[in-house]
């Protein structure tokens, strides 16, 4: 199976504008809530995804990050979902805490049924 996670180039940094999709503690609402996922761009780095939502009631974008875990044999899980595969487009139901920074960090996602 095929990653839907793309590499940013200065092309999809234009088209997709992720820089419209903030992530701080004022940004993102804490708790569970349900959002569309819009697209998602690896790090430079490679070890991180960004995801970028778009959420149904308010229209409000963010962004989040998932990270790979040694321990999750490198997969990159956010809660018991792997994030690497997911459709562009798909509902989800999201579960944002504060980590021991003080920043917004996904602690959860699962694919909402229809």
């Amino acid at each position: 199976m095929e990653t839907t996670v793309m590499e940013l180039t200065p092309e999809l940094e234009i088209t997709l504008e992720p820089k419209n999709y903030p992530y701080g503690i004022g940004d993102v609402p804490l708790g569970t809530y349900a959002a569309k996922l819009d697209f998602m761009l690896w790090s430079k780095s490679g070890l991180t995804i960004n995801c970028f939502f778009s959420l149904p009631d308010s229209h409000q974008k963010i962004s989040l990050s998932v990270y790979r875990k040694a321990v999750n044999q490198g997969r990159y899980l956010a809660g018991e979902t792997e994030v690497r595969y997911l459709p562009f487009g798909t509902l989800l139901e999201l579960t944002v805490e504060i980590n021991e920074l003080g920043k917004p960090v996904l602690t959860d996602m699962v694919i909402k049924k229809h």
